[in-house]
């Protein structure tokens, strides 16, 4: 497969070249600009901490039970972004929800089920 670039794109020059292209001239341009920027953006990779309003935390979850977490702002979703120990997995997505005085808490169930607090990376959106 051919990689993407600017001009497979958007190339501005075939637009412009036209009388329609030559009164949609500043709209054009700007697009061109826009297609470039978040292609850019895309060779580049983006990240979670650049691109969201995200924070990423591990934590040490035990089976089933309810772990707290201090945050300074409202999440509008919590999920794990991965298990930290290759010797378990998550068996569902992890729950979250709010505490009775508004503290965000998540609850994971493992598989197999683990004796000791598992390390699991979350991914907090704000």
């Amino acid at each position: 497969m051919a990689k993407i670039t600017i001009q497979r794109i958007f190339d501005a020059t075939k637009a412009l070249a036209s009388e329609a292209g030559q009164s949609l001239q500043d709209f054009i341009n700007f697009q061109a600009q826009f297609a470039e920027i978040t292609l850019r953006a895309l060779r580049n990779g983006l990240t979670y901490s650049d691109n969201m309003d995200c924070d990423i935390r591990t934590l040490k979850l035990s089976q089933n039970a309810s772990v707290a977490i201090n945050l300074t702002k409202r999440p509008t979703e919590i999920r794990a972004r991965r298990v930290l120990e290759t010797s378990f997995a998550l068996a569902q997505p992890i729950q979250w929800g709010f505490t009775a005085n508004g503290k965000p808490f998540v609850v994971a169930v493992f598989s197999p089920v683990p004796t000791t607090p598992v390390e699991v990376e979350i991914i907090i959106l704000y």
